[in-house]
């Protein structure tokens, strides 16, 4: 499995992750795909100064760009979605990350079945194939202060819902945590999982011993479902200071 940290934008933590022996980064979708291309060229500098690829971005879309309810602009969706998938395959991306919860929740008053074809048509129709004309999957993210998709099977049913060969569902530590999903649930995902996310779930900081947490058995059931890589998702104090701590942990396990 591959691991990685999520970095944003920010140089310097490309250049740390890249030192202490990271797969990959994770960056936010929104740095792919802004009009104004200025921190995108940065960040893609950045990755190539020190040798290392953003596979995967999160926060696919802003909270303004709805994919629910009755002001869903689909060709507003299809250019953001375009330039973030062909600047990203430039930088090594492979994953995108369906979290969004502004984008994706279901306005008060509308019709919650509706809103979940809503979500299937955006995958199924512009998301997946965008995505697969440049080599990258979309994973359904869980939330669990969402309306909708809170647990790791609701993600891959909706994944599977929308039937496209690059669209899979994702697990994260901490939202499997706030909504008590059992880890045992991702290995019942065999073949569904192209994506996941960790921290010590309980203050959503980085992992620093395997003493505060089973992290062996999150990781365990990841291996046995197939999830090919694991990025790190979380709040820390010194990126610099931890960061080692953490992907020899991960390693380690």
């Amino acid at each position: 499995m591959k691991f990685g940290f999520c970095v944003g934008d920010d140089r310097e933590r490309v250049a740390v992750a890249a030192a202490v022996g990271a797969d990959y980064v994770e960056t936010g979708f929104d740095t792919l795909a802004r009009e104004d291309g200025a921190r995108y060229d940065a960040f893609a500098e950045a990755l190539a100064s020190h040798g290392i690829r953003c596979e995967s971005a999160n926060c696919f879309l802003p909270g303004s760009l709805k994919v629910t309810g009755d002001t869903v602009d689909y060709d507003a969706l299809k250019r953001y979605v375009a330039r973030g998938m062909s600047r990203g395959e430039a930088v090594g991306l492979k994953t995108v990350v369906f979290g969004s919860g502004g984008a994706r929740n279901v306005p008060e008053g509308f019709p919650f079945c509706e809103a979940f074809r809503q979500l299937t048509f955006f995958l199924r129709e512009i998301a997946g194939p965008l995505a697969e004309q440049h080599g990258v999957n979309v994973v359904v993210e869980p939330l669990w202060d969402s309306n909708i998709i809170n647990t790791a099977k609701e993600g891959a049913m909706l994944a599977a819902a929308a039937n496209r060969p690059n669209v899979f569902g994702l697990v994260d530590l901490f939202h499997m945590y706030k909504m008590s999903d059992r880890i045992d649930n991702i290995r019942d995902l065999k073949g569904a999982l192209m994506h996941a996310h960790i921290a010590e779930p309980s203050q959503r900081k980085y992992p620093l011993s395997a003493e505060e947490y089973d992290y062996k058995a999150f990781i365990d059931a990841l291996e046995f479902s197939g999830c090919p890589r694991c990025s790190v998702e979380a709040g820390c104090n010194d990126f610099a200071g931890e960061a080692p701590v953490t992907m020899k942990l991960l390693r380690n396990l």
